[in-house]
């Protein structure tokens, strides 16, 4: 087996088991293990009766998303790792065809699959598109066309449903943790592979069904928001140094303190984030 499908939970209800339900359909060989980050649903406990084809990993508390991919490769030993979000369906043929990829691809650290529209691969932030995004401008660009159908180079694909190879993982010790609970972290590790010579690429006919947007809704607005910018901010002073920081800070301030004056009803939550950024959290 050169696969293992890990699976990486919190709080998602009754996606967790759809999500399974899929992977046993179609990926019938899979070593298939899931890491729960300490849920407080019942998401664990509708997908009991698995146990005999999945393994579960329950955690004491919420170790974060880069911890619990770093637990996943900790806890195999295949070459390649399956990172899957819990609101992920897997259609026919897509694990193999991302392991056939893998396999016939040496060079390559990563591969994604598609998962949606919403979610196609981009190119790595820059200051200046981390600045336009926050400010409400277009951010990074993303791939112009699906026309292509056979796999082709990328900078960072969707994590939702991205195969990591053991030694591109490895090479650049895992994932950062310090990026919690989630949000940049798959950016991050990306832009490391790339820095250490590994290829990543995208797979369009690896097909993937992704509702997206669970954990944010899960974690409400103004802990969505603290995470989200507070990992920006992080990935920006990691990759861009002091300057570069201080510009992508004052972005979400000054981001943020527009939202408040146009929405008044989460002026609240916005201004929990300003106040962060001001205070560089």
């Amino acid at each position: 087996m050169s696969s293992a499908v890990a699976i990486i939970n919190w709080n998602s209800g009754s996606w967790l088991r759809t999500c399974i339900e899929s992977l046993l359909a179609t990926a019938l060989n899979a070593e298939i293990l899931v890491i729960d980050n300490a849920s407080v649903d019942t998401s664990l406990e509708s997908v009991d009766g698995f146990r005999n084809r999945v393994n579960f990993v329950r955690n004491s508390v919420n170790r974060g998303f880069a911890a619990a991919i770093n637990q996943a490769f900790q806890l195999t030993s295949t070459s390649y790792v399956l990172v899957l979000n819990p609101d992920i369906r897997v259609m026919p043929g897509a694990v193999p065809v991302l392991e056939d990829f893998m396999n016939a691809h040496p060079r390559a650290g990563a591969v994604g699959g598609y998962v949606s529209e919403k979610y196609l691969p981009r190119d790595f932030p820059t200051v200046g598109s981390l600045v336009r995004e926050n400010l409400g401008f277009p951010g990074g660009s993303t791939v112009a066309s699906l026309q292509l159908k056979e796999p082709f180079a990328v900078e960072q694909p969707a994590a939702a449903a991205l195969m990591i190879r053991r030694d591109a993982w490895e090479s650049v010790d895992g994932f950062d943790e310090q990026f919690y609970p989630a949000w940049y972290e798959d950016v991050d590790f990306c832009r490391r592979l790339n820095t250490a010579g590994w290829e990543i690429y995208f797979a369009p006919k690896a097909e993937f069904l992704h509702e997206g947007g669970y954990s944010a809704e899960a974690l409400g607005s103004a802990n969505f928001l603290r995470a989200y910018y507070s990992n920006q901010l992080r990935y920006a002073r990691k990759h861009f140094g002091s300057l570069g920081g201080a510009a992508v800070r004052a972005s979400i301030a000054a981001g943020m303190l527009g939202r408040m004056i146009g929405r008044p009803k989460e002026a609240s939550a916005y201004g929990k984030t300003l106040i962060g950024a001001l205070k560089g959290w």
